[in-house]
């Protein structure tokens, strides 16, 4: 399929040789290097950050769970705790040696396991990626393959996952899966719209968001169900699941921690900050369905207590038929 894409794509004129020439000056050899004292130079420089960093750093974490997971439904397990651990090692290796970037678990094993990829793949795809960065040939390879004869090999891999999750998840409990994608959907449409408006030198704000409601483009409200997606996602799916799986108590601390969230701008908010007044009415929101889940227990132990005393009294006998005549 690359091969055929990469061939189509020279074929039809959509590469340009020029490319070639100019990426073959990022050759050479680049080992990588441990980067200490500029780690610790620019943590103040990375303060500022850490508001948006944190936030990431937990999205990351779900990833890798979201992950793991796929690949024990697939029928691959793998011990969380060392995932885990060898995920947090590298990136700080990584770290130490100027990779802003961190490690995560890579997504579609499924859908690899159906091209027959085991763990050789994943050691030739490691190799190849060291290599590729040791001597400079990334520019290279992309000036030759194109982008587009790859996507078809995400799209497939996305179809056989989707899949997976669908056919992997009890019936009653499918329903999650599609409530857990529209903060994801909003948050696609948002990165897309705000990449249209920076592409024609302005942003949101400069619009107004009342003028794109005009023509039927609710900026605002992507940009509350778009921002921290990987966690809303998570918080609304444990709501859902436990609805649907009727665990009241479960659902009214799902219910704050999305408050919780939402109070410090981790969710539905594109800062993070304390009791911003637009995450307020989220954080009334998520409280609101606490309530309901608290309101929900404590009614059927209203019932239970009901039906239990009822029990306790048909089984009395009362105290006059029990004389004798």
């Amino acid at each position: 399929m690359l091969a055929t894409g990469t061939v189509l794509a020279w074929a039809f004129g959509l590469q340009d040789r020029a490319a070639i020439a100019a990426s073959m000056q990022s050759f050479g050899f680049n080992p990588p290097t441990v980067h200490i004292d500029s780690l610790i130079q620019g943590i103040p420089h990375a303060l500022p950050y850490l508001a948006s960093a944190v936030p990431l750093g937990l999205a990351n974490y779900i990833f890798d769970l979201e992950n793991i997971e796929s690949a024990n439904a697939a029928g691959d397990e793998y011990k969380t705790r060392q995932v885990m651990l060898a995920n947090g090692i590298s990136s700080i290796i990584g770290c130490f040696c100027g990779n802003p970037y961190p490690v995560t678990v890579y997504v579609g094993h499924a859908g690899w396991k159906s091209l027959g990829a085991g763990i050789g793949y994943t050691v030739a795809t490691g190799l190849s990626m060291f290599l590729i960065s040791l001597f400079g040939i990334g520019a290279f390879l992309l000036a030759v393959i194109p982008v587009a004869a790859i996507v078809p090999i995400l799209v497939y891999i996305g179809i056989v996952t989707a899949n997976q999750v669908v056919r992997g998840t009890p019936k009653l409990e499918v329903p999650v899966i599609f409530t857990c994608m529209f903060p994801w959907i909003a948050n696609w449409a948002l990165t897309l719209t705000n990449n249209v408006l920076s592409a024609a030198g302005t942003t949101g704000a400069q619009v107004g968001a009342a003028v794109m409601a005009n023509k039927g483009v609710y900026y605002n409200g992507l940009v509350h169900l778009g921002n921290g997606a990987p966690i809303s996602s998570m918080v609304w799916g444990c709501i859902a699941i436990f609805a649907i799986t009727d665990r009241p108590l479960r659902g009214a601390v799902a219910g704050a921690a999305g408050a919780i969230l939402s109070v410090f701008g981790i969710i539905h908010s594109p800062t993070v900050d304390f009791a911003l007044e637009p995450s307020m009415q989220f954080v009334y929101s998520y409280l609101m369905v606490a309530a309901i889940f608290v309101g929900k227990h404590d009614g059927q132990k209203r019932a239970a207590r009901q039906t239990a005393t009822n029990r306790r009294k048909s089984l009395t006998v009362p105290s006059e038929k029990r004389r004798k005549p």
